[in-house]
Order: C-alpha cells, then sequence, then structure tokens
C-alpha cells in the first residue's frame, strides 16, 4: 500500500491587482489543502499570469510583463508549504535572457527543490513570444519513492509526451493547465496505468489509472461561483496498484489476501484493477506469485509484436 493524498487547486484566473495578491490567495488555499491532509498540492499554469485572462481583456500583461526572473516573487508559497510540511508544485513562467521558460517546478516537505518539468510543446503563440521547448528526455522528478512526469497545458493533444516518460518509469502525470485538458486524459490515465493530476482555474480533475475521475472541483460550480465551498479537488490515490487484462486468478487473490486486496472489474475494458490495501504486501508480489502482467505492459508486447514498424 502507497497511498498519497493529492490536492489540486482550482486557483481563479480573475484580474489580480498585482502578483503578490494571487499570491496570498493562493496562499490562502494551500493552508486549507494542508488542513485536509494533502500530500501534494498542485496549482495551474503560469501562476504569475495574473491578470488580462481571455481575449479583448484591456488588462492583458505580455509575456514580458509577467515573467519573473527567480523564485523570489512565489518565496512566501514555497516558505507556506514547507511549514505545513506539504509538497508542492509550483508552475512559473520564467525569464531566460530574451526568452521564457514555461515550467512547473516539485518541492519537498522540506522546501528543497526536487526538480521541474519544461512544457515540451508550446502553442503556436508561445514560440512566437519566445517560450522555449522542453526536452522529451528531461529527467522525471523523484518525490517520496515516486517518479513524477509532467504536462503542461497545449502538451495534452501529444500523446507521445505521456508514452515517452511512461517509458522512462512515470508513476503520477502532473498537468498544471489553462485550458481543460481534454477527454484524451483519460484513455492517458489508463493506457500508460499512471494518475493525472489537471489542475485548472476553472475545473481541477484528478484521474486515476482505470480512467476514471477521482475528484474535480472548480469555479464552474455553481455553490462555489456564489462563494461557497473551496476549489480544491482532492484523492487519495494508492501508488502500489495495477490493472490486469482479463485477469481469470482474481477470485484466487480475494480469497488468500480478503481485505489486504481491494479488487474491482472494469466491465467496458475487460480489466481488472488489483491494489495492496497493506503494508505487508506489494502489488509486485502479487503479480509474480500469480504470474500477472500489468496492462501497460500487455499493450506494449503486443504492439511490438501486431504493429508494422
Amino acid at each position: 500500500m502507497n497511498i498519497k493524498r493529492i490536492a489540486a487547486i482550482a486557483l481563479s484566473m480573475r484580474d489580480f491587482p498585482s502578483f503578490s495578491a494571487k499570491v496570498e490567495e493562493a496562499a490562502y488555499w494551500l493552508e486549507h489543502a494542508a488542513g485536509l491532509g494533502a500530500d501534494l498540492v498542485v496549482f495551474p499554469e503560469e501562476i504569475n499570469k495574473y491578470r488580462g485572462d481571455g481575449p479583448g481583456n484591456p488588462l492583458a500583461l505580455s509575456y514580458e510583463e509577467t515573467a519573473v526572473d527567480s523564485f523570489e516573487p512565489a518565496a512566501r508559497l514555497i516558505e507556506l508549504a514547507q511549514r505545513l510540511k506539504v509538497a508542492l508544485a509550483l508552475p512559473l513562467l520564467l525569464r531566460e535572457g530574451n526568452h521564457y521558460l514555461n515550467e512547473f517546478h516539485v518541492f519537498s516537505r522540506e522546501g528543497d527543490r526536487l526538480g521541474a518539468y519544461r512544457k515540451i510543446c508550446p502553442t503556436p503563440g508561445e514560440l512566437e513570444a519566445g517560450v522555449l521547448r522542453g526536452s522529451f528526455e528531461q529527467p522525471l522528478i523523484e518525490w517520496e519513492g515516486i517518479k513524477i512526469g509532467g504536462a503542461l497545458c497545449f502538451d495534452s493533444h501529444f500523446e507521445d509526451v505521456f508514452a515517452r516518460q511512461a517509458a522512462r518509469g512515470a508513476q503520477l502525470f502532473l498537468m498544471p493547465s489553462l485550458w481543460p485538458g481534454g477527454r484524451q486524459l483519460e484513455w492517458f490515465a489508463l493506457r500508460y496505468g499512471t494518475p493525472i493530476v489537471l489542475a485548472y482555474p476553472a475545473w481541477s480533475r484528478i484521474i486515476n489509472i482505470d480512467g476514471s475521475e477521482c475528484a474535480g472541483r472548480g469555479y464552474r460550480e455553481e455553490t462555489l461561483r456564489f462563494g461557497f465551498g473551496s476549489p480544491i479537488a482532492i484523492a487519495d490515490i494508492n501508488f502500489d496498484r495495477c490493472l490486469v487484462y482479463n485477469s481469470k486468478p482474481w477470485v484466487e487473490i480475494e480469497r488468500k489476501y480478503g481485505r489486504q486486496v481491494k479488487v474491482t472489474f472494469d466491465q467496458v475494458n475487460v480489466l481488472v484493477s488489483i491494489e495492496s490495501l497493506s503494508d505487508d504486501l506489494s502489488i509486485k508480489e502479487i503479480c509474480r506469485e500469480f504470474n500477472l502482467e500489468p496492462y501497460p505492459d500487455y499493450l506494449r508486447r503486443m504492439n511490438a509484436e501486431y504493429v508494422i514498424p
């Protein structure tokens, strides 16, 4: 069993008077998420975009006006997360000479920077504005034994962004975004057996490895629009879990391990989900004992056998 509670905050994209004012709102919800027991909190893309969202807004700011040179303008969030003992995914538009980096950075509970993901597929508009592309080979981020891969907004249109990181061992995708991500996110989570956490201002989502939505919250919710509730999507994700295609021995697994496991059947996809609910039993041990092949591995093997190069 390896359960982490992850929160995606649908931080408002209304016009703020300054970036520091938006940081204060972010800090309010960060503290709320920590109070809910979050282990990791994820904010939406370009948190330093504090004014001018949407077409035709006369208050819109340029990249030059919103980009920052360091983490210092967002240091309040990093220090607060450290004090609250919560890991943080902080997305920023950073300046690098005459260019810009659209990235998110992951900080540990102790406030140490663990690594970053840079947007691989910026939009044509971003490229024209000088946003630099990230590499498909950028390192995964190691967090408490979990390998984190990433995607940022427009990246979700390109399956290779997910496929290549999954092939290198990604166990979790974080996706700060300024668009809702599309239905393909459910497929990518299922196809690669990897949860996806979408942090989007209007409606954040957390999608489990079977493609099901664990949680969804945001400013589209009627109660939140009228001042009730919080914009935090939060879910417990068990990283000691796998999907198996049409698994025959699931009854034997249930009979032997009982309450130490949770076995569920996905009728539409003919998949069996098996997860360990015990600290003394790992999903790898179950797979070895019953000769089970995780669904992503099975698909890779079938793809190599049937697909013409």
